[in-house]
């Protein structure tokens, strides 16, 4: 069935949904807003996106291309919010009091920020019936090319987690209809299984020497994932496993991550990442100011670590990148995602569970 889609934000994620979603004949509206709009003036000119390369080929007509967050969002079945985590909260805040109960919120990726949606949007008293859901990434391994202009190296079949969890059919029925994707059973098995906070600080930070002398000339899957960065990354992986299993959660490795979701061929984290045609020629990062450290460690390692020393647990492997990460950096902001954001902070395990499977937040007395 072709959908009314509203996309927001103008990124390497929000071009290339446009794209892929106009090219397949769903009514997309682009948004992005006014005061980033200066970097996408052609698309805003020619409601136009052209794409290159073997997954996706073609120039996409966008049906509207708008910084007006309204028109963005009458009429639309499903809103994709494609913007870095860091900027979640001010999404939050722009939908807060303008989304319908009849239209579907989807993060992609989340990193569980649905939880941190429903937090803001539970202080402020608004959208009490919405629907959200994340990802685990995003749908594309991509890349913005110039102007207008997007290079997809693979298309991605996505974990789906929703919010509450009890509205999990209807969510997937809409979203079937516009991408690959495999449902989970909430947004905590959804948030937990992303890939980018386990793979990009260990491949950054232990290749820092490399990064910072190679003018820009580094390929952190050809040349960075060596074995022993592998295993610093696999024993990363364990952590977030217990975590999951905390709440429950049988969650995929690392490998069966990449694997099921495209990147690469089945087999060990090296056998994936070595033998990945997707992965293997991406360039990056150039600097180590790159999101693979700010937003990867604020927004995915900082929220995995906050959720464990809430419930007990030690994350040795976590906290050493993080801290090496802050040092590297520079001093990464201790703001971030936590557990405090997420709204999860006064809950015991039981409630939590029950949170996210009905959206009614009691906290014991």
């Amino acid at each position: 069935m072709k959908r009314s889609v509203a996309v927001l934000g103008g990124g390497n994620g929000g071009h290339t949904l446009a794209a892929d979603l106009s090219l397949a004949g769903h009514e997309v509206r682009l948004f992005e807003m006014e005061k980033f709009s200066l970097a996408m003036k052609d698309v805003f000119e020619t409601k136009r996106i052209e794409c290159i390369g073997e997954i996706l080929n073609g120039t996409a007509e966008i049906a509207m291309v708008t910084n007006d967050i309204d028109q963005a969002l009458n009429g639309a079945e499903i809103i994709l919010v494609a913007v870095p985590a860091f900027a979640h909260k001010d999404y939050a805040n722009l939908l807060a009091d303008k989304v319908k109960s009849d239209q579907l919120v989807v993060l992609l990726p989340g990193t569980l920020g649905s939880l941190e949606f429903a937090r803001i949007w539970r202080d402020l008293g608004v959208n009490e019936d919405v629907v959200l859901a994340e990802s685990d990434t995003l749908p594309y391994a991509t890349r913005l090319e110039g102007p207008g202009k997007v290079r997809v190296n693979v298309k991605i079949n996505v974990q789906i987690g929703v919010f509450p969890s009890v509205r999990t059919e209807w969510a997937t029925a809409l979203l079937d209809d516009i991408l690959s994707i495999t449902p989970v059973s909430n947004v905590l098995e959804a948030g937990l299984s992303s890939m980018n906070p386990i793979d990009h600080p260990p491949g950054t930070i232990l290749n820092a020497g490399r990064i910072e002398r190679s003018n820009g000339e580094f390929y952190i899957y050809e040349e960075g994932m060596t074995p022993s960065v592998i295993r610093v990354m696999e024993q990363l992986d364990q952590e977030r496993l217990e975590i999951g299993k905390w709440f429950d959660l049988e969650l995929m490795t690392i490998a069966e991550l990449l694997h099921t979701s495209g990147y690469g061929p089945k087999g060990t984290t090296w056998e994936v990442l070595n033998g990945s045609r997707s992965l293997t020629p991406i360039k990056g990062p150039t600097s180590l100011q790159s999101r693979y450290l700010s937003e990867d460690i604020p927004f995915g390692l900082r929220t995995f670590a906050s959720i464990a020393d809430h419930i007990g647990l030690e994350t040795p492997v976590m906290d050493s990148m993080i801290t090496l990460g802050e040092i590297l950096v520079g001093g990464i902001p201790q703001t971030g995602r936590t557990i405090d954001n997420l709204g999860l902070s006064k809950l015991s395990k039981d409630e939590i569970i029950e949170f996210v499977r009905t959206g009614t937040h009691k906290v014991s007395v």
